[in-house]
This record gives structure tokens, sequence and C-alpha cells, in this order.
């Protein structure tokens, strides 16, 4: 599993964490966010499905976070999500992703609840617990799991037209407001294409 959190994520700066608080759960919640060297960006939608080995419509059922730590610091992390498929639109490997069937996917965040603190890579949320998303994925080389392409690009909410979102993408906030915008567009387009 390790491995697999080295590959997908390169060493996370904790250390340049934004830090900011609010409600969730009815309880105040410390965000602390990681910049992740590797992130693939994607300017079209159409990129990020000719990048994806798998595409679908899912809901989220539970979830698992995990934490990498170096004495009392988190120096790395990461949640396995149970998700039931709803619908398939693209499968290139043929792997068995039937309807009904639950697949674990590894998402770019993790809540602890002993501090009551989410941590997200760049930004990243959670899906929320039965919930359906459009997900865009591809399929770990080690393990069973499939990760999101793109960190928070591969995960179009479907119960609402929220990005899902929490911090900034860029420094310049012209910048993370084109990011945010861009990532609207994106994600009216996937709506639009990829229906249950």
């Amino acid at each position: 599993m390790k491995k697999d959190v080295l590959l997908f994520f390169t060493i996370l700066f904790l250390a340049a964490c934004n830090h900011t608080t609010s409600e969730l759960s009815n309880a105040h919640t410390k965000y602390v966010h990681s910049e992740s060297k590797i992130i693939d960006q994607y300017d079209y939608l159409e990129e990020m499905e000719n990048d994806s080995e798998v595409i679908l419509i899912g809901t989220k059922k539970s979830g698992e976070s995990h934490f990498d730590k170096d004495g009392d610091m988190v120096t790395g992390f990461y949640t396995i999500s149970d998700v039931e498929i709803k619908k398939v639109f693209k499968n290139e490997k043929g792997y068995k992703l039937d309807r009904g069937n639950v697949i674990k996917v590894m998402e770019n965040g993790a809540f602890d609840k002993e501090t009551n603190t989410m941590y997200g890579s760049a930004g990243y949320q959670l899906m929320k617990n039965d919930k359906s998303y459009l997900l865009f994925l591809r399929k770990s080389t080690t393990h069973d799991e499939y990760t999101i392409k793109g960190v928070y690009y591969g995960k179009v909410p479907l119960d609402s037209n929220q990005i899902e979102y929490d911090g900034h993408l860029n420094s310049s906030k012209q910048a993370n407001n084109k990011q945010i915008e861009k990532l609207n567009q994106m994600f009216e387009k996937a709506r639009k294409k990829y229906k249950e």
C-alpha cells in the first residue's frame, strides 16, 4: 500500500500548509492542505477521458482513512473508499466492473477523527457517503484499488454542482478563480455527456 501512496503522491510538504476552520458535522474542523508535486492537470474533458482507463458512475458507501507519520507529524495520508458501481462508460482493460459491484477507490485526502482534522492534497475533499460521482480512474499496478485522475479533476459530484474543493488551487487569487472556472466548465460538460 505504501508503494502506491508514493507512486500517486510525491513528498507532501505540510510545512507550507494552508489552515482554515469551518463547520463540518457540527464541530470545528481544521483543514490542512498539502501540495503534491504530481497532479495531472487537464485543459479539456477529452484529455482526461483519454488518460482514464475507467469512467463510471458510483456511489460512495464507506471509507477508511490512513496516515503515515514521523513521530507526531503526518507525512502522508489517503482514504480507501468503497464505491458501488451504478454505470460503466469506459473499461479499457476489461476489469470486472458490473453494476452493483463494489470497488476500492484511493482518495487524495483523509479525516483524522481524533484531532478533528481534514487533510487534503491540493484542497481535495473526500467523497460523501451515499452520494453519486462520475469518476475518471486508473487501476493500481500493485493493488486492487483505483485512483482518481488529476486529484480533484476526476471526481465529478452528481448530487450537486459543487467542486468539493477547499483551499486554493493556485497561489494567486486570479489564477485560482480561472482554475475553478475551468473545472466548473469541465464538470458541466461531463455531467451532460455521462448520465445514468
